[in-house]
């Protein structure tokens, strides 16, 4: 609180509503991480179990976390062949 403020002020009020506010999206988005974790473990334990093998299992489970954390893919080109690359 300021010298200049009174106590109970507006600007106490909201400062209060946006530290809890903040601190609630910030829970959301831990739990949100978490559900996504355990989303791509399952992905990565059920392909593997499904018998795909444990490299492409690894690539589709970074490929679901990278989309349900909202990350773009970055496609590679060969600079002389101008093929894709990984």
């Amino acid at each position: 609180m300021n010298e200049n403020e009174e106590p109970g002020s507006f600007e106490e009020l909201i400062s209060g509503i946006e530290t809890q506010m903040n601190a609630e999206r910030l829970h959301k988005q831990a739990a949100y991480a978490v559900t996504a974790a355990r989303i791509t473990g399952t992905v990565l334990t059920e392909a593997v179990a499904s018998g795909v093998p444990y490299e492409l299992s690894k690539e589709m489970a970074a490929d679901t976390w990278n989309a349900l954390m909202g990350f773009q893919p970055v496609i590679l080109e060969d600079a002389e062949s101008g093929e894709v690359v990984g």
